[in-house]
């Protein structure tokens, strides 16, 4: 509609030229600030590409570091796996050397149970023949008192002879 006019103006030759040089200035001022707004734009659209730019980096720094954490992580996922299994292998190993370490006590005990009557028995014994030793000793001394005895007898028959 607006060009319809311009063209209307431009044939109707009552328009002053002052009015047309005044359209004119305002169409240049109009052109003028487009252009600026055009390059404003544009400036701004390079801003734009590089701050893009600079955060497409930053996505592509971040995935690497996405991969390296989740490449620690099944690493450490694995270690944990391992250690997991290992402790319940120690834990087991315990197990055995606990019931192993009951069986050794309860026969110790049943071994020392069987020594100290074992001991008992040899004490018993021993008294025993420590008794007997004495009454052979008793009965040796007595034994020796009368061959003493004896034996000053038949000395004495043999000088009286």
């Amino acid at each position: 509609v607006q060009s319809e006019q311009d063209i209307q103006q431009l044939e109707e030759p009552s328009l002053p030229a002052d009015k047309l040089q005044g359209e004119t200035r305002d169409r240049e001022s109009e052109i003028k600030d487009l252009k600026e707004s055009i390059f404003e734009l544009q400036d701004h659209v390079e801003q734009l590409q590089a701050v893009q730019l600079h955060n497409n980096k930053t996505i592509l720094d971040l995935e690497g570091k996405v991969m390296t954490l989740e490449q620690q992580k099944r690493e450490l996922e694995k270690q944990l796996k391992m250690s997991n299994k290992k402790m319940k292998e120690e834990a087991e190993e315990w197990r055995h050397f606990q019931a192993d370490l009951q069986t050794a006590v309860v026969v110790a005990n049943e071994i020392k149970c069987e020594a100290q009557q074992e001991i008992h028995v040899l004490k018993r014994k021993l008294q025993e023949a420590e008794q007997g030793m004495e009454l052979l000793q008793q009965e040796l001394e007595d034994l020796r008192a009368s061959r003493l005895v004896m034996w000053r007898h038949q000395r004495a028959v043999v000088l009286c002879q």
